[in-house]
């Protein structure tokens, strides 16, 4: 199984400008779902460990979950703190940029202990993805390492700091909390905006590298319309472009990238299988190639959709059998 920690959240994104006034629609998003999204639509078993308020916008992400076969923590998802909102505008290329009201919401109150019982329910967890707001704010950002850290049987950790400087209150202080993350982590994705803030003024493609070899882990550095890189802990790299659908907006495209990923990975055991301490050997070129093309058409149907709504697994196969 995928385990997700991290955030569910309506994000509300602007139509356009008209006037002094701005409308919006509303959309279900957040990091972590939007990920746990994507990977359950590709035919992963995916289990979302997020807290959810009870008010009407949690209720509705709860439809969410149940429509999308996502299995959850029904004691995380009845919280009296009020749901996290996002609202995003779009530029001329269909980029977002985003403001959250986060502070004192349901998704980032984690408690230490009530994620450790929720993740020990899991006995076939595989790998977990941890990342972005929920692993940005406090309290909750700090309970998820170290619940983490708790575990008896460690599971292989899939770091995506999708850092948003919008919630971040000390920048520095967030940097050694990913460090952190990092010496935890086996996979890390992330984009080149998030190298930048993470080690300003960095060769974003000698720093990804490094950051494998060094660190003996698995670095996939996103790079917007240049496509992506895969830096192994062996020194190798392995590029993927786009693939160039028509663009509406470009929301969740990295979320859906990091699930088709893990989804691909799960699928060829390459987590390991039932019933064995969880591992991750040596992938082969072809394999990893075959990730890359698998999570760019993923995302890029993605992005041919307004708001986050990964594609199934029967869509990206059609899709990269005619490309």
């Amino acid at each position: 199984m995928i385990g997700i920690i991290g955030e569910g959240l309506i994000d509300f994104i602007a139509r356009g400008t008209e006037d002094a006034s701005m409308v919006f629609d509303s959309y279900i998003g957040g990091c972590g779902l939007n990920t746990a999204t994507a990977a359950s639509r590709l035919g992963s078993p995916v289990g979302f460990v997020g807290k959810l308020s009870s008010d009407m916008f949690g209720q509705r992400i709860i439809g969410h979950l149940v429509d999308n076969q996502l299995m959850f923590d029904p004691d995380l998802c009845a919280v009296s703190l009020p749901s996290l909102i996002g609202f995003a505008s779009l530029d001329a290329e269909g980029k977002a940029s985003y403001a959250f009201y986060c502070k004192g919401t349901a998704p980032v109150s984690y408690e230490k202990e009530e994620l450790v019982n929720s993740l020990v329910l899991h006995t076939d967890l595989r790998v977990v993805h941890i990342g972005s707001v929920a692993l940005a704010v406090e309290p909750g950002c700090d309970a998820i390492l170290d619940a983490l850290e708790a575990l008896e049987v460690k599971p292989i950790i899939f770091l995506d700091p999708n850092i948003r400087p919008a919630v971040i209150d000390d920048l520095a202080q967030h940097r050694v909390r990913i460090e952190r993350a990092l010496s935890m982590a086996t996979m890390v994705k992330l984009s080149d905006e998030d190298l930048l803030l993470l080690y300003p003024g960095c060769d974003v493609h000698s720093t990804a590298a490094k950051l494998a070899v060094e660190r003996t882990m698995e670095v996939i550095l996103t790079l917007g319309r240049k496509g992506s890189i895969w830096y192994t802990a062996e020194g190798k790299s392995f590029a993927q472009p786009i693939i160039d659908l028509p663009l509406i907006d470009t929301v969740g495209a990295g979320d859906t990238f990091s699930g088709a990923l893990l989804s691909f990975l799960h699928e060829k055991e390459c987590f390991g299988s039932d019933g064995q301490v969880p591992h991750f050997g040596m992938l082969s070129e072809e394999l990893i190639k075959e990730a890359l093309r698998y999570a760019t058409a993923a995302s890029a149907i993605n992005c041919s959709r307004k708001g986050c709504n990964p594609p199934t697994k029967a869509e990206v196969l059609s899709l990269l059998g005619s490309v």
